[in-house]
């Protein structure tokens, strides 16, 4: 009983720890926690937020990186990626922890994730993104990974280290970026930004400027 008890209480601080948690249930039985509403094929929601969806997107005033912000599920799929990310990262002279906070928000870990524009795998990469970067087959998780990575640091190039315009150019295109003069007012992608740059923590990364 206090062992329910413990557990109950330990929730009820995660969940007041931050600004809103969104609750899934996947078709294998699992329980998936977010800090941002997901739209992953097959994901039941399964609390108010969920159902509802994400609110109206207010600007973030503090940048800070926040543990109780990310999700609390770390299955033993997520782990795998995540040693993947760690040993790749580097060869694309990325920071891990922005590639992680990158394939969290995109597919939440899932290899088998395909958006409603037909982005897929791990990074969601579009059939063009895919061709672009040599990605044969984006459901193969290091293939997509490579694939994502390679566009992530021609973004962070493209705009000298400013992480906000590389996440914009990832989330809504490089072109609607230079379009409107930075973070374009798409509530998707302002949102998407906020989320990330939030628990990652920083707004700038080391850059160099490579061909497509």
């Amino acid at each position: 009983m206090r062992c329910a008890l413990f557990a109950t209480l330990c929730l009820l601080l995660c969940q007041a720890a931050t600004a809103e948690i969104f609750m899934y249930r996947t078709p294998g039985g699992h329980t998936v926690f977010s800090d941002r509403a997901l739209s992953t094929p097959g994901l039941i929601a399964a609390n108010y937020a969920a159902r509802r969806g994400p609110r109206k997107f207010d600007p973030a005033t503090l940048i800070r990186p926040t543990l109780a912000s990310r999700s609390v599920h770390i299955g033993p799929q997520r782990q795998a990626v995540e040693l993947m990310i760690d040993r790749l990262a580097p060869q694309y002279a990325l920071d891990p922890a922005l590639v992680k906070q990158v394939v969290a928000a995109e597919s939440a870990y899932r290899t088998d994730a395909r958006s409603s524009k037909n982005a897929q795998g791990l990074m969601q990469l579009i059939p063009a993104t895919a061709e672009r970067f040599g990605v044969q087959n984006p459901w193969d998780a290091e293939q997509n990974l490579r694939g994502g990575m390679s566009y992530l640091r021609w973004l962070l190039g493209q705009f000298r280290g400013d992480v906000r315009l590389a996440l914009a150019g990832y989330n809504a295109g490089e072109g609607n970026v230079s379009k409107h003069g930075g973070v374009p007012p798409f509530a998707e992608t302002r949102h998407y930004v906020a989320g990330i740059i939030g628990r990652y923590g920083k707004t700038q990364h080391p850059y160099t400027v490579t061909a497509d």
